[in-house]
């Protein structure tokens, strides 16, 4: 069995595109539960303060408009983040919203965090039976609130994960601070001494304090929440994350988490992903990524399962950028830029669980 994933190839700017996927949406998509007076939350993530290849808002203006089309009540959102920078608070979460252009002025729907102003507006749902990690997680209690959800996800890559798309969107995205804490419990900091310079970039960046400047770096793992800051602010490739088998338990609990979001909102989601500003890590970090692809376009589908592995197959077949340090000639580009990460559990795992399809119909719009 496979699912159909709706396929909008590359031609020309952000606001050209974005424009593509309204006409899409409003001849295309007519599900029930898109209905008039219907609350429709859009799922996003507007980059950190710093960031400059998070997705433009052209997109989610686009979502909207359909939404509003069909005289639903659209808002966007998104939560607080675990790590201590400007997302971390909901105040500065708004912030960086509005200076990155997502605020209603450019896309006409109000900003909503998801879990509340203080970070505990939150429930705790089951995952499915044959999760391996958790029974139950706990999400942003907006889900219990709304209609439906649109996930406008930005495809890239992903230290811990190896790509980032819909499931992780869906996942880390609306899951509380104490369930995104769970999920990185297993990322700690590995320290090839021989690469240190003693520099202190690991300790200025953790944000629990988990890191004391002696002879060498050390970690207080009791305290480490995961976060991987160390890992990817080091210089000098002097850290790496301490995997016990290739960071399949990272993703297991990204796929639990989400497939638990998705069956709890079940059937009431729909999945957008943009093959855009293309950059080897999240748009977490708040500083500038080079691009290491073109544009590729615009994917669509009921399925975040099929939806990400055709992202993944669409960006491992593209043209690298002359300095992404990728080869034109690499199958596994995702691989090559992560390679102790074993990403496609992800869609094993998901299928095990009945999330979605990993096999899936391109059909190109």
């Amino acid at each position: 069995m496979s699912s159909k994933v709706y396929f909008i190839e590359q031609n020309g700017s952000h606001c050209s595109m974005a424009e593509r996927l309204y006409s899409f949406l409003e001849q295309q998509i007519d599900m029930d539960w898109i209905a008039k007076g219907r609350k429709i939350g859009i799922k996003v993530h507007w980059g950190e303060q710093g960031n400059e290849t998070f997705l433009p808002s052209d997109y989610a203006t686009s979502v909207v408009r359909y939404l509003k089309k069909r005289a639903c009540l659209p808002f966007v959102f998104d939560t607080t983040t675990l790590y201590k920078a400007a997302r971390n608070s909901v105040v500065g979460a708004l912030t960086v919203a509005e200076e990155h252009n997502y605020g209603y002025s450019a896309t006409g729907a109000p900003l909503l965090i998801g879990d509340g102003p203080t970070g505990i507006d939150i429930i705790e749902i089951p995952t499915q039976e044959k999760a391996l990690h958790f029974r139950t997680v706990k999400v942003a209690a907006l889900i219990e609130r709304v209609g439906g959800v649109i996930t406008l996800s930005h495809f890239k890559g992903h230290l811990a994960a190896g790509f980032g798309a819909a499931i992780k969107n869906i996942s880390m995205g609306i899951a509380s601070r104490a369930t995104k804490q769970r999920m990185h419990s297993d990322v700690v900091p590995d320290l090839t001494e021989d690469n240190c310079v003693m520099c202190g970039t690991c300790a200025r960046v953790c944000p629990v304090d988990a890191i004391e400047l002696k002879d060498k770096p050390v970690f207080d793992l009791e305290n480490c929440i995961g976060c991987a800051e160390c890992i990817s602010m080091c210089p000098t490739d002097a850290l790496d994350i301490r995997w016990d088998s290739k960071g399949a338990k990272f993703c297991e609990k990204l796929v639990e988490t989400a497939s638990a979001i998705c069956n709890y909102l079940k059937p009431r989601m729909l999945h957008i992903v943009v093959l855009a500003n293309i950059t080897p890590e999240c748009d977490c970090f708040g500083i500038k990524l080079k691009i290491i692809a073109p544009n590729i376009g615009i994917l669509i589908s009921e399925d975040p399962v099929a939806v990400d592995a055709a992202a993944c197959a669409l960006f491992n077949a593209s043209s690298p950028m002359p300095n992404s340090g990728l080869s034109k000639n690499c199958k596994d580009k995702i691989s090559a830029l992560h390679p102790s990460v074993d990403w496609r559990r992800q869609f094993e795992y998901a299928h095990e669980l009945g999330m979605g399809n990993k096999d899936y119909d391109l059909v190109r719009v």
